[in-house]
């Protein structure tokens, strides 16, 4: 039986602009910004938390990716038992003498999608290595969806159970409000069904993360 949802109710006083207003992330990478929207997602599903950039180590995380600290691919630092420290990523670590192998250790960002992580690999391997191998070329690359519409979308799913309804009342009373007027090209309609749909989504995934750890997930992912 799936676990019923015990979603976050909202009201013209506890919404702020803080909780609808996301116009600051957009130009945050893509798996940046599907990391504010888990979070935000996460408030809906009872988290307790406030907005997404009140929380101090979300603040110094912000201000590390607007100093260009963020990969999707990392590199990482890996120290062997033997004591030798190898940087490994882009250079990579020969495997045998002349032989067409070199060992690559990378943090993955799992806040990224999945056709994130093969754009990130894939381009990796078209520009940034630098061993001595070529692969061979490929033209089918996709391209994602830009995740910060998802954001808006939570703005439409906040605005909603306040009472709007994104009808021509809600955009001529916020003419001069950029973000809010942005939202007029959304099907607010098909926007609450799909929030509703990752909502759900994410509920059984929260459950299975309680059933692993054996413990609420709030205190695993949010503590």
């Amino acid at each position: 039986m799936a676990k019923k949802q015990n979603l976050k109710e909202w009201s013209e006083k506890s919404l702020t602009k803080d909780d609808w207003n996301f116009s600051v992330f957009k130009r945050l990478p893509k798996s940046a910004i599907s990391r504010v929207y888990q979070w935000e997602l996460d408030r809906e599903l009872g988290s307790g938390k406030g907005s997404f950039a009140s929380d101090a180590n979300n603040k110094k995380w912000l201000a590390d990716v607007a100093k260009g600290n963020y990969e999707d691919l990392p590199v990482a630092n890996v120290t062997s038992k033997s004591g030798t420290s190898l940087k490994t990523g882009k250079d990579g670590a020969a495997l045998s003498t002349n032989g067409a192998s070199t060992l690559h250790v990378f943090q993955i960002n799992w806040h990224c999608s999945k056709q994130e992580l093969v754009d990130a690999f894939t381009e990796w391997l078209e520009e940034e290595h630098s061993t001595p191998f070529n692969t061979f070329p490929t033209n089918t690359r996709g391209r994602p969806r830009h995740q910060f519409t998802l954001l808006e979308k939570i703005s439409i799913h906040r605005f909603h159970q306040v009472g709007y309804s994104g009808g021509p009342k809600f955009f001529r009373e916020n003419a001069k409000d950029k973000y809010k007027s942005g939202l007029k090209r959304i099907n607010w309609t098909l926007a609450q069904r799909e929030i509703n749909q990752h909502l759900k989504q994410r509920t059984k995934e929260l459950a299975r993360i309680s059933k692993q750890t054996g413990k609420d997930w709030k205190k695993v992912l949010y503590s």
